[in-house]
Order: C-alpha cells, then sequence, then structure tokens
C-alpha cells in the first residue's frame, strides 16, 4: 500500500508499524529505566510492571529476554551509563517490541542542588479510569501538562485528582514531610505504583522514618517542611515550590537528601 509520509509517498512495507493500533491509537504500556554502569536499575521490577500493564490492556506478553536485549543495545552504542525504554504495542495479530537506549545526560548536579519548582495541572487526574495504575503509550496529558509546567519555566506539574487529592507529577511521584512522617498520596488515587516510589517507601522506613499512604489535600504539601518527586529517571528530586508557594525553607530538606543518596547507593548495586 502507498501512504503519505513526511512529503513523500512511500510503500508502507518499509514502515508496516506506523499503520498498527499501537501507533494510530496509543495502544501499549512502556517502562522507562536508568543503566548504572551496564547495569539496569531493578530491572525485574519494571518487566513486572509491564507485564501487568499489558494484561490490563489485553496485549500478549512477549517471551524475550529484555536484559540480554539491553546489555546488546549497550554494546552495539558504547554505552555505560544510559537511559532505556522498553515499549509493547499492539498489532493486529500479535505485540510489537520497541527497546530503545540512549546516553543519560538528564538533571544535573545544580537540580538536585536548587530543587524543582511546580504548577498545578489546569486538568485533573482521573482516579477511577480505565488506565488508571497504567503506563500506557498515550501519554499525551502528562506531556502537556509537563510541557504547560515549562511555558512557565518550571519542571513539573503535579496533578489532583477529580476529588481535589494529591496524585502525582506527570512523570513523577510525590512525597512530602511534617517533620514526623513522610507521606505520600496511595495507590486508590489512581497513581502509577511507581518502582522507585516503593523502593523509597521502603529505604525511609529502615531509615526508622515513619510513611503514610493516603489522601491529601494540596494544603498539607504546601504546609509540609520539605518535598520531593520520585522516578525511576530523576531519582529523588527536592520539591521546594508549588504554584509560586515555597515549601519550607526552599532549599532540599535533609529527608529528601538523606533518601537521595540511599536510593542512589541501592540502585547502583541492583
Amino acid at each position: 500500500m502507498e501512504i503519505w509520509l513526511n512529503g513523500e509517498i512511500v510503500n508502507n512495507t518499509h514502515c508496516p508499524d506506523i499503520l498498527e493500533p499501537g501507533f494510530m491509537f496509543g495502544w501499549g504500556v512502556f517502562e522507562t529505566l536508568r543503566v548504572y554502569a551496564k547495569k539496569p536499575a531493578f530491572l525485574d521490577e519494571h518487566i513486572a510492571r509491564l507485564k501487568e500493564g499489558a494484561e490490563k490492556i489485553f496485549l500478549d506478553f512477549p517471551s524475550l529476554d529484555f536484559a540480554e536485549v539491553i546489555e546488546k543495545l549497550l554494546k552495539a552504542n558504547k554505552l555505560s551509563d544510559a537511559y532505556c525504554r522498553l515499549s509493547l504495542f499492539k498489532k493486529r495479530k500479535s505485540t510489537g517490541t520497541l527497546v530503545y537506549i540512549a546516553p543519560f545526560n538528564y538533571y544535573p548536579p545544580q537540580d538536585y542542588q536548587e530543587g524543582f519548582r511546580a504548577i498545578i495541572s489546569p486538568a485533573p487526574k482521573f482516579s477511577r479510569g480505565l488506565l488508571s495504575g497504567v503506563k500506557p503509550l498515550s501519554y499525551l496529558e502528562s506531556r502537556l501538562a509537563w510541557k504547560i509546567a515549562q511555558d512557565k519555566g518550571k519542571q513539573e506539574a503535579l496533578f489532583l485528582t477529580e476529588e481535589g487529592f494529591l496524585a502525582e507529577g506527570s512523570r513523577t511521584n510525590i512525597f512530602f514531610s511534617d517533620g514526623s512522617y513522610l507521606y505520600t498520596p496511595s495507590l486508590e488515587c489512581g497513581i502509577l505504583a511507581g518502582i522507585t516510589r516503593q523502593k523509597v517507601i521502603s529505604l525511609a522506613q529502615e531509615l526508622g522514618i515513619k510513611v503514610k499512604e493516603g489522601k491529601f489535600r494540596l494544603n498539607d504539601l504546601l504546609a509540609a517542611k520539605e518535598a520531593f518527586l520520585t522516578s525511576s529517571l530523576m531519582e529523588v528530586m527536592p520539591l521546594v515550590e508549588v504554584e509560586e508557594k515555597i515549601i519550607g525553607a526552599k532549599t532540599p530538606g535533609q529527608i529528601s537528601l538523606k533518601l537521595l543518596s540511599a536510593y542512589r547507593s541501592l540502585a547502583k548495586s541492583s
């Protein structure tokens, strides 16, 4: 079949996957992870979540050794520290697989020294949607919220649920502390069960920090002594401002820095 693509007529046999449901409708799931010194951090956990997400959207999970594929790609691209993305997408008769790696050059030390600033997304995160808790290829809502934040000179957009509870960031999970407890929105808020989120909860408990998961309001976050964001790529990023309102002393807090150090040690040894 002849199709029009980027200014010219081509035969789709050269790029067949662009007409599959995964690309036409964003029907698929993905995972992003860090590779430290050629070691993919928490790969088993990411594959388990990828499989769970695939099942939720009716995708057959491929029989593939992801560790072997990543090892080959690192060698082919001559990389040691890298960004890695695993994607599964719906094909009419099977499941497509894409594994992509690139040099990791995000988040310089200055980001962790100064902390991130955020806005509240103008649209809510629905806690009971069909894709709640899934990391879908159709990630446009999150990317648009992040773009709005970028246009305002901020680094992240935070979502509230339709009921006004804190949910998650466009790319992150949220934590905050009042000095006595470490709080984070529960999975009941429709958030993604972040791999880094769970590792940080476990690390905090090991360090004697009490953790409470629940439903919290924006004012709870704004009244906190410190806050931070988590993701596999970002690790633990201090959050110092939301909607132009300073959190704590507007500097990274001690709990944030302690957990950042503990998480990095764990990730690099995984």
